[in-house]
């Protein structure tokens, strides 16, 4: 090969190794690792994003924690899985980011979801990404108000009578919007189940839409 057209083809090679290693500065993968770097987890959480901090983890062997690892670059979205023994058992922990742009910066939802014998736990970050990093952003700021009757299908059961749901925010691999799944409290879930009302059934996962303009997702 001649030399010229073989410095080509490794000046391509090195370029594409570059686009391949720095992430995108509006991507989820981005905002992850900004996040981590400035997370401080608490106590109770369990999280392998909050093992890898406790332990003064790299980003390379945070990575390493998740077996499973799904990026999509175009749609600027990412679903990571992995398992690790603790002194409470194995925990396994479900990492979903995405970010929502918005001109010259994007919105990052990140929620991160851990269960330990059968029970889980999960928490969802908010925080607008630029070039000069990631910035916190309130729920209340880029939610529209949901209220506990948004998610019912029918009637209120006498189990949920008085019950404040929880939100679980899922970002969306496919198309800018945002899956809201409802919490139920461990004490109202399980009084549900002893008097046979079938929650999937009882309570809908709702969706809104991303609109740029707003900053905000909406129905």
């Amino acid at each position: 090969m001649p030399r010229a057209a073989l410095s080509f083809l490794l000046l391509t090679l090195a370029g594409f190794a570059s686009a391949q290693t720095s992430p995108d500065p509006l991507g989820p993968l981005r905002g992850v690792q900004l996040f981590l770097a400035a997370f401080q987890p608490p106590a109770t959480e369990g999280s392998l994003l909050a093992t890898a901090r406790r332990e003064a983890l790299d980003w390379t062997a945070t990575q390493n924690l998740f077996a499973a690892q799904v990026t999509d670059g175009p749609n600027r979205f990412l679903d990571w899985r992995g398992s690790a023994v603790t002194g409470g058992g194995l925990v396994f922990t479900t990492l979903r980011a995405a970010t929502y742009p918005q001109g010259s910066r994007a919105l990052l939802v990140l929620n991160r979801e851990w269960c330990r014998a059968g029970t889980c736990q999960q928490r969802t970050t908010f925080g607008w990404l630029d070039a000069r990093g990631l910035k916190a952003a309130a729920e209340a700021d880029v939610i529209q108000v949901i209220r506990d009757a948004d998610f019912l299908t029918g009637a209120v059961p006498a189990c949920l009578r008085g019950v404040t749901l929880g939100v679980q925010y899922v970002p969306s691999r496919r198309g800018p919007t945002l899956a809201i799944l409802p919490v139920v409290p461990d004490a109202a879930r399980r009084a549900c189940e002893a008097a046979g009302v079938n929650l999937t059934a009882t309570l809908r996962t709702l969706r809104m839409a991303w609109v740029a303009g707003a900053g905000k997702f909406r129905w």
